[in-house]
């Protein structure tokens, strides 16, 4: 699997006044089609902060209401992991996952599962895909990056992006359902031959923008500046 690598600096001056601020760093994820709606990862900030990680993922079950501010907490994980693609993993009556299940109907770089939980039991859990990343170098390991809630007898598929979201905020932690991300972010596109990404802070567009030796991602469409409060 690809290994990935995002680079954040941020100058001592603006630093200063982030820190002040209470704002963090915030990583997110796509999975299907539009924008995150987990905080994957919520990063206090220095002057260099590297994201590292691989493109596995492990399925999670959860009782957590898919409600904005809501904190994910997991209940079961496919184990063992990482999870497999193009099938799907039944989620029994026992609360946990049972054995892959290849199918032709899922297509490969596609997640599934099955909720066979008895609606008497819970009419509805919640499902999502969860993947670990190194942050300077120390483990965080397997926080979710998405959330749906599938009703009982139902399937869930999951096809998750290369895409990251970067921007700052001090209201949400990591594993945080967000409904929408609100303010000034910035989208680098991984794979294709990209790989490693460096950005720095732009305090004057509250945006994270390329660096010099990766300003000609923007050209390529690696990188997208998101600034609706410059609008």
């Amino acid at each position: 699997m690809p290994n990935y690598s995002l680079t954040l600096n941020i100058d001592p001056t603006d630093l200063n006044v982030i820190k002040a601020a209470g704002q963090r760093l915030t990583l997110a994820k796509p999975v299907g089609s539009g924008d995150p709606n987990v905080v994957w990862l919520s990063i206090d900030p220095f002057q260099s902060t590297t994201v590292e990680w691989t493109e596995d993922y492990w399925i999670y079950a959860s009782t957590t209401e898919v409600s904005q501010g809501n904190n994910i907490s997991k209940l079961s994980e496919v184990t063992p992991g990482p999870a497999l693609d193009a099938g799907y993993y039944p989620f029994t009556p026992a609360a946990t996952f049972g054995v892959f299940q290849n199918s032709p109907a899922i297509a490969t770089g596609t997640f599934a599962a099955e909720n066979m939980m008895p609606y008497t039991q819970y009419p509805a859990l919640t499902f999502g895909l969860s993947q670990s990343a190194m942050v300077s170098k120390k483990l965080a390991e397997r926080k979710p990056i998405s959330a749906q809630s599938v009703l009982s007898q139902q399937q869930i598929q999951m096809t998750p992006f290369t895409n990251v979201y970067v921007w700052l905020q001090s209201q949400f932690a990591s594993e945080t359902i967000i409904t929408k991300i609100v303010g000034n972010n910035a989208v680098a596109r991984f794979g294709g031959g990209v790989n490693d990404i460096t950005l720095k802070y732009d305090p004057n567009r509250g945006v994270f923008v390329p660096d010099a030796k990766s300003e000609g991602l923007i050209e390529r469409g690696m990188i997208e500046l998101r600034m609706p409060l410059l609008l």
